[in-house]
């Protein structure tokens, strides 16, 4: 039996611009898209449609970017879950390739985005070394985060209730966090530069220009995942990562 393929967005009136075309690029991917509306007054006409879900934050509660895995809670179906955001343009081949990589790297999480920190960690903005998702890279490999703009999981692998969370807006360490400690690895994905692209970048309302403003809480929750034994990788000749110096 076919597992369904669902992804999870969280989107705020802000993004007007760009939401309609990266949902758009994700459709005719996913049997089901779950949009969680942060704080909009009513439901845009880009949330409407017969593979769309809606969640508003009124109902639920204002969980930010978090929102995006709030369905994990809501809807116990199994499928294959895809994390991602409201402004980036998915590439058609973009569910496939990630589902494939999945049945590869079995148990694990993958990805696109990603980081690795140096060891010792000081300050998150200043130890993390971004793999970013329009870079080229030529190897898979095991990393300490992967970005939730462009994360897929089995919920038979992992599963989560993001309510539970003790932070919002921190959802990449969050959710690392939760893949750690249950063991489970996280791998990025070898891709040519710009798979992804980008709709927008640094909006003055974007969380990493407030995480370069004060990066104390992410600091602690870094080292609280460092902290934690790594897991191990699949047994497929899979390297991690290694933090090089800028």
């Amino acid at each position: 039996m076919r597992v369904p393929l669902v992804a999870g967005m969280a989107t705020m009136p802000s993004r007007a611009d760009t939401a309609p075309r990266a949902i758009a690029s994700l459709l005719g991917q996913v049997d089901r898209l779950w949009l969680f509306l942060d704080r909009f007054e009513s439901v845009p006409p880009y949330a409407h449609g017969d593979r769309i879900g809606v969640v508003r934050s009124q109902e639920i509660g204002d969980l930010r970017a978090n929102g995006k895995f709030a369905p994990l809670a809501l809807d116990r179906t199994p499928c294959i879950y895809f994390g991602v955001d409201d402004d980036i343009e998915y590439p058609r081949d973009y569910c496939a390739r990630l589902v494939s990589a999945l049945e590869r790297y079995e148990g694990s999480v993958v990805g696109v985005h990603a980081a690795v920190f140096r060891s010792p960690l000081s300050s998150y903005t200043r130890d993390t070394k971004v793999l970013h998702r329009r870079s080229d890279q030529r190897r898979a490999a095991g990393v300490d985060l992967l970005g939730s703009d462009s994360v897929a999981f089995r919920t038979t692998t992992l599963r989560f209730d993001v309510c539970a969370w003790a932070d919002v807006n921190m959802v990449d360490l969050s959710f690392a966090l939760e893949a750690r400690r249950r063991g489970i690895p996280l791998v990025m994905l070898d891709r040519h530069a710009h798979w992804l692209r980008a709709l927008d970048e640094n909006q003055s309302d974007s969380i990493w220009t407030g995480v370069l403003a004060d990066d104390s809480r992410q600091t602690e929750l870094a080292r609280d995942l460092r902290a934690l034994p790594r897991p191990r990788l699949p047994r497929n000749g899979l390297p991690r990562f290694r933090y090089r110096s800028p």
